[in-house]
């Protein structure tokens, strides 16, 4: 019986392994886990499928080298020394060839420890790590690094009395929050959600705002409006912690309720009650889903989402969003070695060059004073400074700015994750691409394409330490709870080994001194006087209020800024403001004539995470079909039924998926899931494991003018569509 902490999603729920054997029979819930606000995971399926997910016929165990063309299926196996010895041989001479920066790296979301990859690429010296980083965590964590100084740890806690969902759906994909929520609601505590679809978060909401999708952050001003017009903020904070203030006043001035209520959609009542709502049931805090992330102003919408908590006096207060600050770890950054990587290299980075607010001047700012304020830089602050990854696919295709010749997918599907599908399968096919290397669980359509997979462990098979990036209020640690390696029946090395054995190939071995990742984590608990096998599983750390009393806000002004001194040194607007999307029938009316619906896409699955677990008979029949919600009106108009099988189409292309009327949101809304594959279909081409039938980002915008121009965020809420009926897939 070994405790250990769940990583298949971003629950964390803590467990009991049951093993016999070096074999894993069953996960069970831990009754004793102690964090605060943890779902039981009695409903689980991926919980009860661990060992059938983990044993499962189609994982990759041992390496495999192509024999044949991208793409056609054919393999053959080979050992791990040789494999490493091929990548690492071909990894020199592109090196030669073209510079470190021909090197480029994808990953999935946790799925992997990325400050050892980054450490690799650092030593390597290519600044080209690539991910979903624009789209999730990055615009968040960067605006409120520039705005109030650190990410705040914004869980709703039991001092809440208000909580605000900006595009957040945690009742299927946040579960611990999901229960927080509950509880909350049972204490008395009013629930705002902003949402285009009444979700059922929404249908538990005080106050519901179906906002026009890509208009939130027009939504966000209206209600700052409101709290200020109204006199609803907190004075005191305003005067003595609030920069540019007056500046804010001069912009509210064009956002009247009328005009807001004109882009959103919403009534200028609706955007009152939900403004006098927060400001009146503080302290409160505000949670971000990646909707906001999704859209073409989403620094615009986040900077009004801070100036909001700010303004109502709900920064760094119990029950709103509270600043924990750097954990007592070795932090992470110490493992990635970002000092390592000249600041040549870094100019470098694909997308940096216009698209600035993720770049390298841009993390010396923060970190300046970040450090400052915190005595120490934040974890994730160089997580935020990724190429921008449609872009770096187009450098794969087109050798502009130089040649990116050589690529790594760390536990991703970037074949059916990543936006615009069909530029990244040409990047993939590119005889550009003269290394691509898949680190993987199962052969997926990326896999399908690659010269070299290798087989990955899973969570089970590896210990970790987490403490929630810089920003937590917990730190855990645990030891595998079963081999990763099992002589005769699999080789599952993990990803610190990887990046540890190439790098040594590549003359990095003074820098790899831990054989091992026990030794690793031992390294970075000693700080705190552990090492894996005696640490007490987790540890909370206290919550102290009001820090910036004693030590300002980590910014440029010691303030929170309302006006952005970051923004303004990039060159971008200090203020937040609306932007319209390009594509959406306010931005191409035109084009909103052929295809008159928006799609909204990335709908999460509470039996998924993103592309994951489909080839696991026991969940897959939990949901075995790709589903499109579609309003009833919207249906009858087209001659379609309830159940059918319809195409979805952009400029860009067309899939399929399974019709659901939903009559909860907006009739020219076309809602559809994302992370769609099928691995019952055959892998080698063309049908690489159904990977362009019902995949919605076949139908994604990569283009850069449809990014968000500062941070590059990709948009997956504004698309203009159009629906027929179609053919089930493989009819």
């Amino acid at each position: 019986m070994k405790p250990t902490v769940c990583f298949w999603c971003k629950a964390e729920c803590g467990l009991l392994a049951h093993v016999k054997d070096g074999l894993l029979l069953e996960l069970e819930e831990d009754p004793e886990w102690p964090i605060e606000c943890y779902p039981p995971t009695a409903g689980c399926v991926r919980r009860k499928a661990a060992a059938e997910y983990l044993y499962h016929p189609g994982r990759v165990n041992y390496p495999l080298k192509r024999v044949g063309e991208r793409g056609e299926g054919k393999w053959q196996r080979i050992e791990w020394s040789d494999a490493l010895d091929e990548i690492a041989g071909k990894l020199d001479e592109l090196r030669d060839l073209y510079g470190a920066e021909t090197l480029g790296a994808s990953g999935g979301t946790a799925r992997t420890h990325d400050e050892y990859r980054a450490r690799f690429f650092n030593l390597f010296g290519s600044p080209n790590l690539l991910g979903q980083e624009r789209i999730c965590f990055g615009p968040r964590s960067v605006m409120a690094d520039a705005i109030v100084g650190m990410f705040p740890n914004y869980a709703l806690s039991k001092d809440s009395n208000c909580l605000l969902l900006l595009g957040a759906e945690p009742m299927t994909a946040r579960p611990m929050v999901a229960k927080a929520i509950l509880e909350a609601k049972k204490r008395g505590a009013k629930l705002i959600v902003v949402d285009p679809a009444r979700t059922r978060s929404a249908s538990m909401a005080d106050v519901w705002l179906p906002v026009r999708p890509g208009t939130d952050s027009a939504l966000l001003l209206g209600m700052i409006r409101v709290v200020v017009d109204e006199e609803l903020y907190d004075k005191d904070f305003v005067d003595q912690w609030c920069y540019g203030f007056d500046d804010l006043l001069e912009r509210l001035k064009e956002y009247p309720l009328s005009r807001v209520s004109e882009i959103t959609g919403l009534s200028p009542e609706l955007i009152q009650e939900a403004a006098r709502l927060y400001a009146n049931n503080g302290p409160a805090c505000a949670m971000a889903g990646e909707g906001l992330e999704h859209s073409y102003s989403s620094t615009q919408a986040i900077h009004a989402r801070w100036i909001l908590s700010a303004i109502c006096g709900n920064i760094d207060v119990k029950g709103g969003e509270i600043q924990m600050g750097p954990p007592g770890i070795v932090p992470t950054r110490d493992m990635e070695l970002w000092d390592r990587l000249p600041e040549s290299q870094w100019k470098k980075m694909i997308g940096a060059d216009r698209f600035r607010l993720s770049s390298y001047d841009t993390q010396i700012m923060l970190m300046r004073n970040i450090t400052r304020v915190w005595g120490a830089p934040v974890n994730e602050m160089f997580h935020q400074c990724q190429s921008h990854t449609p872009s770096a696919y187009r450098t794969i295709i087109t050798g502009e700015p130089y040649p990116l010749t050589a690529l790594f997918t760390s536990h991703s599907n970037p074949m059916v994750t990543e936006i615009a599908t069909k530029s990244v399968y040409e990047a993939l096919k590119s005889p550009n691409l003269q290394l691509y290397v898949v680190n993987e669980f199962f052969m997926t359509p990326s896999a399908e394409l690659a010269d070299y997979v290798l087989p990955a462990a899973t969570w089970l098979e590896r210990p970790d330490v987490w403490s929630f990036s810089d920003y937590g209020s917990y730190i855990w640690a645990r030891e595998a709870a079963v081999p990763h390696i099992v002589p005769g029946r699999y080789e599952h090395l993990r990803d610190y080994g990887i990046w540890r054995e190439l790098g040594i190939r590549l003359g990095q071995e003074a820098d790899w001194p831990w054989e091992t990742l026990e030794e690793v984590l031992d390294y970075r608990l000693a700080p705190l006087g552990y090492t894996l096998k005696t640490f007490p599983r987790v540890i909370l750390r206290p919550v102290v209020e009001k820090k910036y009393e004693k030590q300002g806000f980590g910014t440029t002004t010691g303030k929170v800024e309302l006006r952005s001194t970051v923004l303004e040194a990039l060159g971008y607007d200090p203020l937040p403001k609306y932007l319209v999307p390009p594509e959406s029938p306010q931005g191409d009316p035109e084009l909103a004539k052929e295809y008159p619906y928006t799609l909204i896409t990335g709908r999460r699955i509470l039996y998924y995470y993103h592309a994951e677990w489909r080839q696991v008979e026991s969940v897959r029949k939990h949901y075995p079909d790709p589903i499109v919600r579609v309003h009833p009106e919207t249906a009858r108009a087209e001659g379609i039924a309830d159940g059918d099988w319809i195409w979805i189409e952009t400029k860009r292309g067309r899939v399929r998926q399974k019709v659901q009327f939903f009559d909860k949101m907006d009739p020219q809304i076309i809602s559809a899931e994302h992370g769609w594959w099928y691995p019952e279909m055959p892998g080698p081409e063309p049908s690489l494991h159904g990977a362009f039938e019902s995949n919605i980002n076949v139908c994604t915008s990569d283009d850069p003018d449809h990014c968000n121009p500062e941070m590059g965020s990709y948009p997956l809420r504004t698309a203009l569509c159009r629906i027929s009926k179609a053919e089930p897939v493989g009819v």
